[in-house]
């Protein structure tokens, strides 16, 4: 399936305040998804000096704007909005996995030296470290370069004392795992 930014965009809103502010907001509340969920919408728009119905609002301005753009069908601008409106934009694995292949194709983007936008239309029928290795460039280099960044962010995370570093060593070995799946993908063709 093909990346889709727009969409992608209209959840990262509330997604990138998510990260941040999900753990202490998980310790509280009766321990549902939806009462955890209620509590991350509520606490991003007190975070951006805002009610959670112009969270809202603002979330479904960006749907609105990807399906204008053309960027995401119809369907799923109505599955999108019909989340937004029913408060269960807190999906955070779903998320969590979305935004990482976005962060890790923008950084295999620059390790290859092209913009994201060039890469989107040289990878159809092809893969990342197809690519990379047509550049004479390895696919061991190109799957550190696509987890630099969230190395980074966690190694952050655990000098503030946000996790520990045990959780972060786990999450990125997921994230190495996903991005020598992201390299070896051969992406459909158009």
């Amino acid at each position: 399936m093909r990346l889709n930014r727009n969409a992608l965009a209209a959840l990262a809103g509330g997604a990138a305040l998510l990260v941040g502010g999900g753990t202490a907001v998980a310790a509280q509340g009766d321990g549902s998804n939806a009462a955890r969920c209620e509590a991350r919408l509520a606490k991003i728009a007190e975070k951006r000096g805002i009610t959670v119905a112009e969270l809202q609002a603002k979330m479904t301005a960006r749907v609105d704007a990807a399906l204008a753009n053309g960027r995401i069908s119809a369907a799923r601008a109505a599955r999108l909005k019909a989340r937004i409106a029913q408060g269960a934009v807190c999906r955070p694995l779903a998320v969590h996995a979305l935004l990482a292949k976005g962060r890790m194709l923008r950084s295999a983007a620059r390790f290859l030296a092209v913009s994201p936008r060039e890469l989107r239309a040289e990878l159809p029928g092809t893969s990342l470290a197809a690519l990379a290795a047509a550049q004479g460039k390895s696919v061991e280099a190109l799957e550190a370069a696509m987890v630099a960044p969230a190395k980074a962010r966690l190694a952050r995370a655990v000098a503030t004392g946000r996790i520990t570093q045990a959780r972060a060593d786990r999450l990125l070995q997921r994230l190495e795992q996903a991005a020598a799946r992201l390299a070896a993908k051969t992406f459909p063709a158009r």
